[in-house]
């Protein structure tokens, strides 16, 4: 019987990434069969995650749970808690070896001794998902004062060559993934390291690759947004899905200069409103930080104000986490106490369920293509629309990992609900 394996993934996109090309090495070269993160296995890979306490505190849990699952088995933990802090991952009785390099997936697969070039670092399909993941970036030079990710993914851009990515995305096209997700720890950065080549060039080559019907950015920063971009986006037939992930962190200038965003909140608002002049009903989500060092009423209004106006379709909103080693956990001015910092989140969240209704709105009664993702307990298909609303509706599974149109019935701030529209949608 083959060895058994199991993976357990915390954190961003590029750990998710990251995770799929160890599957297809430890399946597909050494041979394992992969069984539940929950199950006896031979062997675990933890992939980790250090951007707040609260990661590195899943981190060790999980890393605990797979030692006491596993027995006798081999425990490897990686990613960026790994990098962060290796010796305390070490002293965790049961783990075999913590991966601590920059160059995480092929740190281990030098330390496993494979032969590999570059371009054997790519995946074909991407288990339990019906959109692919493609990870095309690595390091992030931005240097944010309360962010440690430049310290543990490296400040130095490296980006996939074009080639390689158009060979990663015409495999998973030919697997059947209808959707793929451009990503990377500084995904707008792109190309730095490369001569001439930008994110946008990338997209000009998927949009040719036949199978792939939507190609989504998963996060870029205001300022990367160029004409360019809005262009493509904007472009007849274009496959490049009308949703951008734009993170904010604070609407105050007095903050964003500490932080060391390089925008006002005047810049942002103007990326917002050049997008929404050139697409029809695009989809904004963001990023929002609260109780960071010198927030008080006045600065956290002003973040209040500028999501109004931005009209957000979808935010992840969560305390600042002083992460050592930053400027930001140097620095005094807290805003108080948890009951603060608790307060302000429980009221901005009251404004992201506000702001997702106004938005799903506009889509009551309209028909929304949906990628089919799972079905439900409840028997229900989910999946999510090119602007990213997350829909339910009744079907088959064997819709799973198709494209769907579907109406809308109602909606809720999280989700819509929907039921597909004749006999038509069965067949596409």
């Amino acid at each position: 019987m083959p060895k058994t394996c199991a993976f357990i993934t915390l954190g961003c996109k590029a750990n998710q990434y990251d995770t799929q090309v160890l599957r297809e090495v430890f399946l597909g070269r050494k041979g394992y069969r992969e069984v539940p993160s929950d199950s006896p296995a031979d062997l675990y890979v933890v992939n980790t995650c250090a951007v707040t306490s609260t990661s590195e505190g899943k981190s060790r849990r999980e890393i605990r749970k797979a030692v006491r699952l596993g027995h006798d088995a081999e425990v490897i933990v990686t990613g960026c808690y790994a990098k962060a802090d290796p010796e305390i991952l070490r002293g965790i009785e049961g783990v075999d070896d913590v991966i601590c390099r920059e160059d995480l997936t092929e740190s281990l697969l030098e330390e496993m001794g494979e032969d590999y070039s570059p371009a054997d670092l790519g995946i074909s399909r991407f288990e339990g998902h019906s959109r692919a993941f493609l990870k095309i970036e690595d390091g992030c030079d931005a240097h944010c004062s309360y962010c440690i990710i430049p310290a543990l993914r490296g400040s130095v851009i490296r980006s996939k060559p074009p080639e390689d990515v158009l060979s990663e995305a015409r495999r998973l096209a030919g697997n059947g993934y209808r959707e793929v997700v451009l990503t990377g720890i500084h995904l707008g950065a792109y190309g730095r390291d490369l001569d001439g080549v930008t994110v946008t060039d990338v997209l000009r080559g998927l949009r040719e690759i036949d199978g792939i019907r939507r190609i989504r950015l998963s996060s870029l920063e205001a300022s990367e947004v160029t004409d360019e971009l809005i262009d493509l986006m904007a472009g007849e037939g274009s496959k490049v899905c009308p949703h951008l992930h734009l993170s904010l962190q604070s609407g105050d200038d007095k903050i964003l200069k500490t932080m060391n965003r390089r925008y006002t909140a005047g810049q942002y608002l103007d990326v917002i409103e050049k997008v929404r002049s050139r697409l029809t009903n695009p989809s904004f989500s963001t990023d929002v930080m609260v109780g960071f060092p010198g927030e008080g009423p006045e600065q956290f209004e002003n973040t209040l104000n500028v999501c109004r106006q931005a009209g957000f379709s979808r935010m992840h909103i969560f305390p600042f986490s002083p992460r050592k080693g930053t400027p930001a956990a140097r620095m005094q001015d807290r805003p108080g106490p948890a009951e603060v910092i608790r307060a302000r989140k429980a009221v901005i969240e009251g404004l992201e369920s506000e702001l997702a209704l106004d938005y799903k709105r506009r889509f009551l009664g309209k028909t929304i293509d949906v990628l089919v993702e799972e079905e439900r307990s409840d028997g229900m298909l989910s999946g999510y629309s090119e602007r990213y609303i997350k829909a339910l509706f009744p079907g088959p599974r064997e819709l799973t990992g198709e494209i769907v149109p579907v109406e809308v019935t109602e909606i809720f701030p999280g989700y819509v609900r929907a039921h597909r529209r004749g006999e038509e949608a069965l067949r596409r």
